[in-house]
């Protein structure tokens, strides 16, 4: 149930559309952020230098990953800021706050993009040095941004979005297609729920067909996926080193 944070000044629930609180989707796509990238300088720096062939393994993935971070923000700025602006004037501060957040963020991954495609064919130390300290920027400004995000955006969105609303971002989000393969992403995403919740959450979000079809062919596909992307060069067990990363 949506409560009202003073810091927010979300306004009364009792006068906004009837809803739930729908942000805790949000929140699932966020933890799945907050391991992608707290993990992604170590990523870097496990590549030997000279390993190219590793190191393009590993620039796919950060390549894709950095896409999923630019679409799931440009998605809030179309359909969150204008909206509590309208909605909840009082949020001005919060709104410019996640504004600037989201700026300073994108700068970042741009930088770290950049330098990704220069690695990627030399796989050399320094490259990899100032990517691991880019990604490390990112990761500190995106776990402080999301802690504000939750705490000063979510209530007031969940106080004046309808389900109608939050089912249109949802399929606008739908819309794009992933930056990586649907069944590793899955998988990343269901790691990233806690165990405790992690069966509800499927049953919830999940169609029966996706369950079935992750158990059955997915799961494997994930788990080698992640095994060569970690696996700091080495061909994982069974592998002929024939299938690139995340293919």
């Amino acid at each position: 149930m949506t409560t009202r944070l003073p810091s927010t000044g979300a306004p009364d629930p009792a006068a906004a559309p009837s809803t739930t609180c729908r942000s805790d989707e949000v929140v699932v796509i966020h933890r799945l952020f907050r391991r992608l990238f707290a993990e992604a300088p170590s990523l870097v720096r496990g590549v030997a230098p000279d390993d190219t062939a590793h190191a393009r393994r590993v620039a796919k993935h950060l390549h894709g990953i950095i896409a999923l971070l630019h679409v799931h923000h440009r998605t809030e700025d179309a359909y969150f800021w204008d909206v509590m602006t309208d909605r909840a004037p009082a949020c001005g501060l919060h709104v410019e706050l996640m504004r600037r957040q989201h700026g300073a963020v994108s700068d970042r991954l741009d930088v770290a993009d950049a330098l990704v495609d220069r690695w990627a064919h030399r796989a050399d130390a320094r490259t990899a040095a100032r990517i691991a300290s880019e990604l490390e920027e990112v990761d500190r400004l995106l776990v402080e941004h999301l802690a504000d995000e939750e705490r000063d955006a979510f209530p007031v969105l969940d106080a004046i979005l309808s389900d109608a609303e939050w089912d249109d971002i949802h399929r606008h989000a739908q819309r794009h297609k992933p930056p990586m393969p649907i069944f590793v992403l899955l998988g990343l995403m269901i790691e990233s729920v806690p165990e405790a919740e992690r069966e509800q959450w499927l049953a919830k979000e999940m169609p029966a067909p996706v369950r079935l079809a992750y158990r059955a062919v997915g799961r494997r596909q994930y788990e080698r996926a992640v095994e060569r992307l970690r696996s700091h060069g080495r061909e994982p067990r069974g592998s002929t080193g024939a299938a690139p990363a995340f293919a």
